[in-house]
């Protein structure tokens, strides 16, 4: 048997790490990488002083998100993403791929110095139903 969760309780742990990231977060796209090491940096879209509202049925998603008009860039491909808090503390962790992945990027996985780096919607869900 599966573990479930009633929506109360769902929108209040997805209200709980959104929270967690404060005032106009970070979107960092990397080349590798993990929670406790989260590899190279290639490109940094500044998240709303606002950047997600609140849950409902699990799910918040992003307020405005800043592109990053002059990416770091790098020849390797782009495999990982953090949301992390403006000082650069890491929150969330996930994948990143050109389809079926936590985050997907629709123009190329490789992002080169001076590229602009948009993302166009993103949301965010702690527990499954």
């Amino acid at each position: 048997m599966a573990v479930t969760h009633t929506t109360a309780i769902r929108n209040g742990a997805t209200d709980y790490v959104t929270g967690q990231l404060g005032a106009s977060p970070r979107l960092a796209f990397r080349l590798t990488g993990t929670v406790g090491s989260p590899g190279t940096v290639v490109a940094t879209l500044v998240m709303s002083a606002t950047p997600f509202g609140a849950a409902s049925s699990g799910t918040a998603t992003a307020n405005a998100i800043t592109s990053d008009t002059n990416a770091t860039g790098n020849a390797s491909p782009v495999a990982t993403a953090t949301l992390q808090t403006s000082g650069g503390t890491v929150c969330v962790h996930c994948a990143v791929a050109a389809s079926g992945s936590d985050i997907n990027m629709t123009n190329g996985l490789t992002v080169a110095a001076g590229d602009t780096v948009s993302c166009s919607s993103l949301t965010y869900t702690a527990l499954s139903a």
